[in-house]
């Protein structure tokens, strides 16, 4: 009986071993380990010497980001981000311009830890793609609506937003703020700003033309009336695309801007802008005009409360709000590349919209340079000389950001 048995399992004993299928992972786990991992430093020395302020600031600061992103599962996908900054040394600086009374100018990197961004987004085959919860918004050239990148706490959005694509090369971007996460940081009275706010924003490009974007911004604070308006325009950028010689830089932008919400102002202000430039190899030279408008009524301003301020009217940050009376800016900037290394120069000079009253003018300088992809040092200045409206400013930086 037993050879017979032996007989019968022989073939089954020395057949080859199929191995069996590996459980397949869950989304869970692929979710939590084979996702996107980010970690920056950067590391910022600033100094200013402001008329009519007794000391001089020097703030030293270490802004840390680390961050996950998930992979793709049937078209989701999550991210979340914290952002620390911490001084190193003394606190020569003011941090919090609602603070009490300090010796030292404003330096508007205050310490501390947040989730800079979290979110759930979904991605469509059709090139739609959707986010729920706090992100970064950038628009067109931060003019209207921007990060704030150049300060240590970045500002960010609690925000639905949805991008629409497609093969008719138009874009159309909304979304929907709740909140804004601004750079003072959650310590500060100024900190966030609640709101109940739509961005719409439709571009498309025009041929030689270049790209012509049209917008619309409501606005609705809770808590700053004065900042509710509602926005509306059009901007139009572009060049002419030689990839020798000399190719030519254009942009024209038009935008009007009135009361919403419970703003117990009457605004009825324009803003406009002419730009032209020249590229020549490495050298750019640009020149501006643009227009905040203002007048007798101090209510009746063009206000831009979630612009990427530092970028526009010069780096002294002299103008992040526009003065009473408007505000004009003429502007000139050279840019030349030598190799990675990058050099700009840029004069400014400032006059009221309403009344001609000058202002004053400005000063800018920067160098940056990279160190291969992980690392990248700068140094920047900038020079604001009164005329009439605020104070003598100096103000310098030096920077150096690594990327593992």
């Amino acid at each position: 009986m037993l050879s017979i048995s032996l007989a019968v399992l022989a073939p089954a004993l020395l057949a080859p071993q199929q191995e069996e299928p590996a459980p397949e992972s869950s989304p869970w786990k692929v979710a939590f380990t084979e996702g996107d991992v980010w970690l920056k430093f950067r590391y910022r020395f600033e100094y200013v010497d402001q008329d009519g302020v007794p000391r001089e600031g020097e703030a030293s600061t270490l802004r840390t980001v680390v961050g996950y992103r998930t992979p793709v599962y049937e078209g989701f996908s999550g991210l979340i981000e914290f952002e620390d900054v911490t001084p190193i040394g003394n606190e020569d600086y003011d941090p919090d311009p609602t603070g009490p009374p300090s010796p030292f100018p404003v330096v508007a990197d205050p310490d501390g830890t947040e989730v800079n961004q979290v979110y759930v987004q979904y991605d469509s085959a059709e090139g739609t793609s959707v986010k729920a919860g706090r992100q970064r918004i950038t628009l067109d050239n931060h003019r209207f609506v921007g990060n704030v990148g150049w300060r240590q706490n970045e500002q960010t959005f609690d925000a639905a937003s949805v991008t629409i694509g497609g093969p008719w090369e138009t874009e159309v971007y909304y979304a929907f703020l709740h909140n804004v996460n601004r750079i003072f940081g959650d310590d500060s009275p100024i900190g966030d700003h609640r709101m109940a706010s739509h961005l719409l924003n439709v571009s498309r490009p025009v041929g030689s033309a270049g790209d012509l974007i049209a917008y619309a911004y409501h606005l609705d604070y809770d808590d700053v009336d004065a900042f509710s308006t509602t926005t509306f325009g059009a901007r139009l950028a572009g060049k002419t695309g030689r990839d020798e010689g000399l190719n030519l830089l254009w942009a024209g932008e038009a935008a009007k801007q009135i009361d919403a919400g419970n703003n117990p102002g009457d605004v009825d202000a324009i803003y406009y802008l002419a730009e032209l430039g020249a590229n020549s190899g490495a050298t750019t030279v640009q020149a501006g005009y643009e227009v905040l408008g203002g007048s007798s009524d101090p209510a009746d301003t063009f206000q831009t409360p979630l612009a990427t301020g530092h970028k526009f009217n010069g780096w002294a940050d002299k103008f992040l709000s526009t003065p009473a009376g408007g505000l004009e800016d003429v502007y000139v900037s050279a840019t030349a590349k030598l190799g990675p290394t990058k050099l700009q120069v840029v004069y400014h000079d400032f006059q009221a919209n309403d009344g001609g009253m000058d202002y004053g003018t400005e000063l800018d300088a920067s160098l940056v340079v990279p160190f291969g992809e992980s690392v990248t040092a700068g140094l920047k200045y900038a020079n604001y000389m009164e005329d009439g409206f605020a104070t003598d400013t100096t103000k310098a930086w030096a920077w150096l950001a690594f990327t593992p």
